[in-house]
């Protein structure tokens, strides 16, 4: 493992750049802890399995890499959230929160894109590829980290939801990292969310473990356990202003009607009853998107996506609402942009 001092840092990107859902930036403390060199590699996840402490990857997919002598010092891919999170436990260790992934592949820098610096990804990560690349393949980043852009994308211990605050609840975790299989910058950078269901695995999609300082106690401590997130400032669009616990116009109460102030949650929507309720309605969004024919990808589609070979522009809506309608049409997305989807469709 490798040791990353803490310090202050702002989480996210500057209003109107990159994707919605990376606002509205916030600043937070970082407490120092360590984080593994290189991801998990199979040959090591493999040696947990052996003793039954670990269980196997339930895909056989020619890119996973367990049980493949020639990819043993490969990441660990093809496992859900659960099963990387029993990996780290085994090993006294946990998987890095959202906020410290960042931290950590930014080298502590506001502005750094990429974990090496603002370069292009070009000869610097594994990329554009077909499978994985052997861990440390490429000149290590900040704090001597290895891969935090590219191989494989990486778990982290928290559920996905809006800025700054942890979801109250939700049954899909972030991921972050980029991975082999990405062929366009943008998915590369240090800021870009992205999220899968606890429960779902990928060949993509791998792991690296944690490590708190047990002599640094949490700045504010959760029910159920974990740590609180310290924001300490954040940035408000439209003359709006962070009154602690979002932002709000000037004399407004700390939440919005309808929801309650929840410590380390923010803002969360209430029930009759005062209890908190998630609400997972994604009509009202859905409605304001509109699916256009873009026959200028068709080629693009045929040669990376053969079963899905009509191209389609998503418009309006939310990212989530876009792949939601996305899902439905079984298309599967090839960019991503601020408030559309080029999507790949049978």
């Amino acid at each position: 493992m490798k040791l990353i001092p803490g310090g202050l840092f702002w989480v996210g990107s500057p209003q109107g750049r990159s994707a919605e859902e990376e606002h509205p930036r916030f600043q937070i403390r970082i407490q120092a802890f360590c984080l593994d060199e290189t991801e998990v590699t199979a040959s090591k996840y493999d040696a947990c399995v052996s003793t039954e402490k670990c269980t196997a990857s339930r895909s056989k997919r020619i890119t996973c890499t367990s049980g493949k002598e020639n990819r043993a010092d490969h990441p660990m891919n093809c496992i859900d959230w659960h099963q990387a999170k029993a990996y780290c436990e085994v090993h006294g260790a946990r998987l890095p929160s959202e906020v410290e992934w960042e931290y950590a592949a930014s080298g502590g820098s506001d502005t750094q894109r990429y974990s090496w610096g603002n370069e292009t990804p070009e000869g610097r990560t594994c990329w554009k590829l077909h499978r994985t690349c052997p861990v440390g393949s490429f000149a290590a980043g900040d704090f001597g980290l290895r891969d935090m852009t590219g191989n494989v994308w990486e778990w982290t211990a928290d559920a996905f939801g809006p800025y700054p605050w942890l979801a109250s609840a939700s049954k899909t975790r972030v991921y972050r990292g980029g991975s082999w299989s990405r062929r366009f910058d943008k998915w590369m950078h240090n800021r870009l969310r992205n999220r899968f269901g606890a429960d779902r695995h990928g060949s993509h999609l791998g792991f690296r473990c944690a490590l708190s300082d047990p002599k640094q106690a949490c700045a504010s401590a959760l029910e159920g356990g974990g740590c609180a997130r310290d924001v300490i400032a954040m940035e408000c669009p439209g003359g709006k202003s962070f009154n602690g616990v979002r932002c709000a116009p000037e004399g407004a109460g700390p939440c919005p009607a309808g929801t309650t102030e929840k410590r380390g949650y923010g803002c969360v929507r209430t029930a009759a009853g005062g209890t908190s309720s998630k609400d997972d309605s994604l009509q009202p969004e859905i409605a304001e998107v509109r699916v256009l024919r873009s026959p200028n990808f068709d080629s693009d589609c045929r040669e990376y996506q053969k079963s899905r070979p009509t191209a389609y522009r998503l418009e309006g809506g939310s990212h989530r609402a876009r792949n939601a309608v996305g899902r439905d049409r079984s298309c599967k997305n090839r960019d991503v942009g601020v408030g559309w989807n080029s999507a790949c469709c049978p």
